[in-house]
């Protein structure tokens, strides 16, 4: 069942995207998985920000698994030391679309630059990201 699932978000997740590319072109599978884990970042990081460390489940007297909450401390450590590597511009951009969901203008007004270079930053600023990563060994 689960495969299904995720298939069907990388679809969603092409869709989405194929309006931010130049030309309507296709992302490659590593900027897939770039996205992917920039979203699964801002998630752990948000987790990790509200002091949500592990899930909260009463059982009774148990001893808890902090291996959990260092595996996603380190997730975000990991990704946030891949997008330390690409250039300002690069990590507004990728932060603003897909953290703060926000779309060509509202991301152009931001950065006080024009639509146009936000539309040709973002895909550039994808192929890094997934450059940086699986040069890290993270994808």
């Amino acid at each position: 069942m689960g495969a299904p699932r995720r298939i069907a978000t990388l679809h969603t997740l092409h869709a989405v995207d194929r309006q931010s590319t130049p030309r309507g072109g296709a992302m490659t599978p590593n900027e897939v998985l770039a996205v992917i884990r920039l979203r699964q970042w801002a998630a752990d990081r948000a987790a990790l920000r509200a002091a949500k460390t592990t899930d909260y489940e009463y059982q009774g007297c148990k001893v808890r698994d902090r291996r959990k909450a260092d595996a996603r401390l380190v997730r975000v450590i990991d990704f946030e030391k891949a997008l330390s590597m690409l250039s300002e511009e690069e990590q507004g951009v990728l932060l603003l679309h897909y953290r703060e969901s926000q779309i060509g203008k509202e991301t152009a007004k931001a950065l006080h630059c024009s639509e146009r270079k936000v539309f040709y930053t973002l895909p550039q600023a994808r192929k890094h990201l997934a450059d940086a990563l699986d040069r890290l060994d993270l994808l």
